[in-house]
């Protein structure tokens, strides 16, 4: 999947209808959602969710140069899966902040430890903020970016309807829940079945 300038309103247009698109990609994005426990919540990007950041970027900045508007692009591309696997951004959410200085490293730390199964499949875990990999683990985050590399077994079987269930391996927060049928019926979407063959 790619995301470039030919697929962005301009600044103008999406002005006028940023209201009612902005309600759609919310309810997008929600549909796309899964909670484990309750202090993690996954947000599985696809070129919709991206094209919706990198507009509201454009929109809130009065971004028009062509070189600004790639610069952007580029910094949201590494997000966009294609087609073998599944790509999130992991919200860590502990609203008290007494809570918060108490279990942001343990959680961050847990950020490295999530994973995806199927029946009969081994654990797939995750690759989290490749980019910077060690940068949350001396400086705790709220965000963390996964990437979940499926396995041709593994993808053919969820495309083929397999269910599948999301958890963390991690001591200090050990959750393990199904992903649910109307979003993983959405997150099929995003293992296209040309990328198998080609990863085969």
């Amino acid at each position: 999947m790619k995301l470039d300038a030919s697929d962005l309103m301009s600044l103008q247009t999406y002005g006028a209808c940023r209201r009612a698109y902005r309600a759609r990609a919310i309810a997008h994005r929600l549909a796309r959602t899964v909670q484990l426990g309750p202090a993690m919540r996954l947000q599985f990007e696809d070129v919709h969710t991206i094209r919706y950041q990198v507009q509201e970027v454009l929109h809130a900045e009065r971004t028009v140069d062509p070189r600004a508007v790639q610069h952007e692009l580029d910094a949201y591309a590494h997000l966009l899966p294609d087609g073998t696997q599944w790509k999130a951004s992991l919200l860590i959410e502990l609203p008290d902040a007494a809570e918060r200085a108490r279990g942001m490293l343990v959680l961050s730390e847990a950020a490295h430890r999530l994973y995806v199964q199927a029946r009969g499949r081994a654990r797939v875990f995750a690759l989290a903020n490749e980019d910077q990999p060690d940068r949350h683990r001396t400086r705790p985050s709220g965000v963390h970016f996964l990437r979940f590399q499926l396995p041709h077994p593994l993808c053919a079987q969820v495309l083929a309807g397999a269910a599948v269930a999301i958890g963390c391996a991690h001591p200090g927060y050990p959750w393990h829940a199904p992903v649910p049928a109307a979003t993983l019926a959405r997150l099929r979407f995003d293992l296209a079945p040309a990328a198998l063959l080609r990863a085969g």
